[in-house]
Order: structure tokens, then C-alpha cells, then sequence
């Protein structure tokens, strides 16, 4: 059975600090690294590289991700006007009027909303069969004329 500790360095690890473990018959197992940030550059356990798929938010105990209310408005609304057959310029056009922003704060672009059609076709059957959908199609029916199932 192998023996383990944890330490928690005061300072920093130095070479001399390794060698002198090394040399005690301890191997590296692990390395933790940690440090002071805001909230808004925190970057979770597990994610680093990884983006939260829009729609979501990383939770406040930041273990899982929970849903971004204002980011799935905004994948409705596109979907909505999907349906009503409008153009990515005019989707667009209709989202800045409303003063929604993207996940960095610009206006939207045709190209934005382009990017976000691969996350809405994952996120469809969920969003069809939300309550804000189910009370949005009738609506979207009856000006249309298109089936928005």
C-alpha cells in the first residue's frame, strides 16, 4: 500500500524542495494549483479551454452548470423568428432592437446568429418543449401560417 501526504507550501516549491522529496523515496502524484481572482476570470474545475454552451451558466458552487435565462430568451427568439422564415440580417436586427447583447456585450451580427445555429438545433427539443414555446406557437402559427412543431 502506497503512503501519501499533502502539503501546503507557504512558499514556492523550489527545485532543492522536489529533490530533497525524491530522494526520501516519494514520487509526484499530483499538483494543485491555486490562486486569487474575481469571480468574473474564475475558471472552473474542468473547464479550462471548454466554453459553457450558450443557454447555460456555470452555477454559483461552480459543479455544474445551470440555465442562463437571458441566453435561452435570446436562442427562443431565433428560433421564433426561424420559423416566421426572417433572415439572419433581419434576426439579427430584431435582437439589437430589443437590446440584447452577445455573450461578450456586441451587437449582433448575421454571422452571430449563424454561429449559434449548431447550439439551437442541440438545444431544439428542449426548447420546443418548453412552456415559453408552448405559450409563444399558437401566436407564431396564426401569423405564419408555418406549423411550428
Amino acid at each position: 500500500m502506497d503512503e501519501r501526504i499533502r502539503e501546503v507550501l507557504t512558499g514556492p516549491a523550489t527545485l532543492d524542495y522536489f529533490v530533497s522529496r525524491l530522494n526520501r523515496g516519494w514520487k509526484l502524484a499530483a499538483v494543485e494549483w491555486e490562486r486569487e481572482a474575481a469571480d468574473s476570470t474564475r475558471e472552473p474545475a474542468g473547464t479550462i479551454g471548454e466554453e459553457v454552451p450558450y443557454g447555460f451558466k456555470i452555477s454559483g458552487d461552480c459543479l455544474h452548470l445551470e440555465q442562463n435565462s437571458g441566453e435561452v430568451q435570446v436562442l427562443l427568439l431565433i428560433l421564433e423568428e426561424i420559423v416566421r422564415d426572417r433572415r439572419f440580417s433581419q434576426i439579427a436586427d430584431e435582437l439589437n432592437l430589443q437590446g440584447l447583447r452577445t455573450r461578450n456585450g456586441s451587437k449582433w451580427t448575421s454571422a452571430a446568429v449563424f454561429d449559434l445555429l449548431p447550439r439551437l438545433i442541440e438545444a431544439g427539443p428542449r426548447l420546443l418543449k418548453s412552456k415559453d414555446w408552448r405559450e409563444k406557437r399558437p401566436q407564431i402559427v396564426s401569423r405564419t401560417g408555418a406549423s411550428a412543431d
